[in-house]
């Protein structure tokens, strides 16, 4: 019978393993894409990051600005916008304070424009090709073939990306 220490430090090792992760992220996103669907939301809507960031900002902009851009038809009904962005961004925050990985790294405004231009690239593609990972993994669990493409292709620019930074880092540590 394993001891409580024993269990302790199973569980720890466990908690960060990624296949363990991987997995609990996957419940946690059918559980939620199942409450959204039965609370009226459309297919494919559980925790996409595109998504509910378009909902989010849309929604702000209607109630500040009295405009009618376009919601979800759950974000419409909801009383208040769709936070799971604003979640995600505030518990990633405090999981790299928690364990000392938060770094503000100092570099020149062209280098803080360039990020931020292609953020908003990156999730205007993400709304014209279907949404984020996680709506297109949902989606190719409803039979897309599009999303599942739409995986592959993002995968390999993952992979891509990857190297170029990987051969970035070589040559700054050849210098």
């Amino acid at each position: 019978m394993p001891t409580s220490n024993q269990t302790r430090k199973y569980l720890s090792v466990l908690a960060r393993h990624p296949a363990f992760l991987g997995a609990l992220i996957g419940i946690l996103a059918a559980f939620s894409q199942a409450l959204l669907i039965s609370a009226g939301g459309p297919e494919a809507y559980g925790f996409c990051v595109a998504c509910h960031t378009r909902d989010l900002v849309n929604g702000m902009t209607n109630l500040i600005a009295d405009t009618t851009l376009s919601l979800a038809a759950i974000s419409k009904n909801a009383i208040l916008p769709v936070m799971s962005v604003t979640g995600v961004l505030i518990g990633a925050y405090l999981a790299a304070r928690v364990n000392g990985e938060h770094k503000i790294r100092r570099s020149d405004p062209k280098t803080h424009v360039i990020y931020f231009l292609c953020g908003i690239l990156v999730l205007n593609l993400a709304m014209i090709f279907g949404g984020c990972p996680y709506r297109a993994a949902l989606r190719t669990g409803y039979g897309d073939i599009t999303a599942l493409l739409f995986i592959a292709t993002m995968a390999i620019g993952v992979v891509l990306g990857t190297l170029v930074l990987l051969k970035r880092e070589e040559n700054k540590e050849d210098n």
